[in-house]
């Protein structure tokens, strides 16, 4: 706003200095500069110079190229002196020449040094200021344009870049630095966030890091917990023991999977309905019953190993909290969309997107000890499908129960293996 108001000051002053010059430097009617003026001595020094014979083709010449002025000659007889006698025209005339002018200098009369009568129309000047007026204005106009124009393409551009680089951060690369462009406000806000960016990774790294640390070292304990607890001779608290170490070694791997999800790996072109199908079979082989339910091919951009751990965490809720679960395969013009559809007790709308989060649960009353796992497999499914540029979401099923509804971006398999052999 201010930017704006700046602008718009600047213009209106170097509108009003560039009106003023102008203004000052107009000639007045009858000044030398006045090209009419300049055009009645041109002729009338010419006809004055000419003889008798020749007037008559000199005036019928003027006429011509002239417009807007005209001279008529006529037999020398005594000059009717009705009117003002112009200044200017007084001295710049030949001697002899007589000239007085009517009707706001619009109408001349006089004789020649000869006493040849003439009388000249010259064509009015128009007034200054609305001739001043007209070009002042679309020159006002013509440079707030450019001066708009530029001052958009200033702020704008590095606004947009600003906004593009926050949009694309994330953890999946060494985040790329912004060019500290534009005002000095928008060059501050663009060192910030360079730093934030460094900042944010750095973190992130040492956050993956430490956990797989973690990890390790929390792995190695258990298992030597594991083997020692094969020397109970309590079958009770044996198996107490080892239902412990499995949910500690299944919420270590819960972590470490949410953690890595959001990161890409290699990308490949593959066949989702053909992935789809034998998580399916995979599920159904150990008891399951779901049922794979749509087209036969559909191709996208992803990695097949995280694909595969998302739908599985997809469908394996499905198993758990719902009755016979289905899965679908749509396909939109730049899309394909999974819907994995079950008959369960289905989420309320209130909690359908606290449920993305991670360790949050459907059943808010369960207890830690329970195998219902640690409110990860959602969390840990979204991650993997926004970072394939899809999208997640849970709907209520018509009849009641749950559709997980998964988007994902279509690639054609044909033109990516021609590419890749080129």
């Amino acid at each position: 706003m201010q930017l704006g108001l700046l602008l718009l000051l600047c213009v209106g002053l170097f509108h009003a200095a560039v009106t003023t010059i102008l203004f000052l430097s107009e000639p007045a009617p009858g000044h030398p500069r006045d090209l009419s003026a300049s055009i009645v001595v041109a002729a009338l020094t010419a006809l004055d110079a000419a003889s008798a014979a020749e007037r008559p083709a000199i005036a019928t010449g003027f006429n011509e190229n002239f417009p807007g002025f005209h001279v008529a000659l006529s037999e020398p007889g005594v000059v009717a002196r009705n009117g003002a006698r112009p200044v200017y025209f007084r001295f710049r005339l030949p001697v002899g020449v007589e000239i007085a002018a009517h009707d706001d200098d619009k109408r001349f009369s006089g004789s020649l040094h000869d006493g040849q009568q003439f009388l000249l129309d010259a064509p009015s000047r128009p007034p200054g200021f609305p001739r001043f007026a007209i070009v002042t204005l679309g020159f006002v106009a013509v440079s707030l344009f450019i001066f708009s124009l530029w001052a958009a393409l200033s702020l704008t551009r590095p606004l947009t870049n600003f906004a593009d680089a926050a949009e694309s951060f994330g953890l999946d690369s060494v985040p790329a630095q912004l060019a500290e462009t534009g005002p000095e406000e928008v060059r501050k806000a663009t060192r910030a966030f360079n730093r934030m960016q460094r900042r944010i990774a750095e973190m992130a790294s040492q956050r993956t890091r430490m956990l797989t640390s973690v990890s390790h070292d929390l792995r190695t304990p258990i298992t030597r917990m594991r083997l020692r607890a094969e020397y109970i001779e309590s079958s009770e608290t044996k198996a107490k023991l080892l239902r412990d170490l499995d949910q500690m070694e299944a919420m270590v791997g819960g972590c470490l999977d949410y953690l890595r999800g959001g990161f890409q790996q290699e990308i490949v072109a593959l066949d989702l309905a053909s992935l789809l199908q034998a998580i399916v079979d995979q599920f159904v082989d150990v008891g399951a019953n779901a049922r794979y339910d749509g087209i036969d091919h559909v191709n996208v951009l992803g990695s097949p190993d995280n694909l595969e751990r998302a739908f599985s965490n997809l469908i394996d809720n499905a198993v758990k909290h719902g009755e016979n679960p289905e899965i679908r395969v749509l396909e939109s013009d730049d899309a394909a969309v999974v819907e994995i559809a079950d008959r369960g007790p289905g989420i309320p709308r209130e909690r359908r997107d606290l449920m993305l989060e991670p360790f949050e649960r459907g059943d808010v009353g369960a207890s830690s000890n329970t195998k219902e796992g640690f409110g990860l497999g959602l969390a840990i499914a979204r991650a993997i499908v926004e970072a394939h540029c899809g999208r997640l979401t849970l709907d209520e099923r018509t009849g009641g129960g749950l559709i997980a509804r998964v988007s994902l971006p279509k690639t054609d398999l044909e033109t990516n293996r021609n590419e890749s052999s080129k």
